[in-house]
């Protein structure tokens, strides 16, 4: 049995800091607003929460393994990060600041991109948009599956830089939606009923109209069974596609799958994400900068495991 170790990782805490903030902001803005929440719903996902970080750290404590102590924290921390963050983003509604689809869309014009046009290219390859479909479904499983990889192999400075990646570009993404707020092609475009019929985009004119309304008039209630992705610009699908498949590298049974999926989502977003072609960059962006952070996070275990 391994000596007992009950301290976070550098990276944990990190993580731990971020989630702990938003939910400070989440419960003053809950407040403030009045607003009408699912309490039963958010208390049955902090128990959740809970039983994991005590199962992290019995198993961390008792010295029986560390991998699993590291899993069940971090899963633990990833879906009270997950739930915290999803509730500020609805929070920042209504917002009153002006949308930036116009410039994403002259970007988009520029660039020869018509999204009308790219959903009628699906509508023709019905196998290939069904493709698409699952794969841009699949990003957040795909982020759960690989922090129990990881973590099961022991792989544990990837799995501390993947949370970390994931938590940085996550913060990131709310917080400039809630600056300068876009709601992506599908809230600006009518398209021909038969091409809605066909593709069946999980982002359409009506999930379009939908954020809207959200935009101008808030959510009468908040509820982690209803909340759903807001954001267009970045795209934080990208962001996940990319954490998976980099993380993934170093997992040889993994990595080709997933480098697979992962290269459907890019025009997934696009189709079945309701997402601007300047989203796609965007989202690879944050990516990059949250990978820096990760790198630095990580370097600072190392010296702490050395000195152990």
């Amino acid at each position: 049995m391994k000596p007992a170790t009950t301290h976070l990782l550098p990276a944990e805490v990190f993580v731990f800091r971020v989630t702990a903030t938003a939910a400070l902001i989440d419960v003053a803005l809950i407040l403030l607003r009045g607003s009408k929440v699912d309490f039963i719903a958010y208390g049955t996902l902090a128990g959740l929460v809970t039983a994991l970080l005590v199962l992290g750290l019995f198993y961390r404590r008792s010295g029986r393994s560390d991998t699993i102590g590291a899993v069940a924290t971090s899963a633990g921390l990833f879906i009270a990060f997950t739930a915290v963050m999803s509730l500020f983003n609805y929070l920042l509604t209504p917002n009153s600041n002006p949308t930036i689809d116009h410039w994403l869309m002259q970007v988009d014009a520029a660039l020869g991109f018509d999204w009308p046009g790219m959903l009628g290219w699906a509508a023709h390859h019905p196998w290939f948009n069904e493709f698409m479909r699952l794969s841009y479904a699949s990003t957040l499983p795909q982020i759960a599956l690989l922090l129990v990889v990881l973590g099961l192999s022991s792989r544990l400075d990837d799995l501390q830089a993947l949370m970390v990646t994931v938590v940085t570009a996550g913060a990131i993404s709310v917080m400039f939606w809630g600056l300068f707020p876009s709601l992506g092609p599908s809230a600006f475009y009518d398209l021909p009923a038969q091409t809605l019929h066909t593709v069946r985009p999980i982002v359409g004119p009506d999930y379009g109209a939908e954020i809207l309304a959200l935009l101008k008039n808030g959510a009468p209630f908040l509820s982690p069974n209803e909340l759903r992705g807001l954001i267009a610009f970045p795209s934080f699908h990208i962001v996940l596609a990319f954490a998976a498949t980099y993380y993934a590298r170093n997992v040889r049974w993994l990595f080709a799958p997933y480098l697979v999926i992962n290269l459907i989502v890019l025009p997934a977003v696009l189709v079945h994400g309701g997402h601007h072609l300047a989203d796609i960059p965007a989202g690879m962006a944050v990516f990059a900068f949250a990978v820096v952070c990760a790198r630095l996070a990580v370097r600072r275990r190392r010296p702490a495991l050395a000195t152990a």
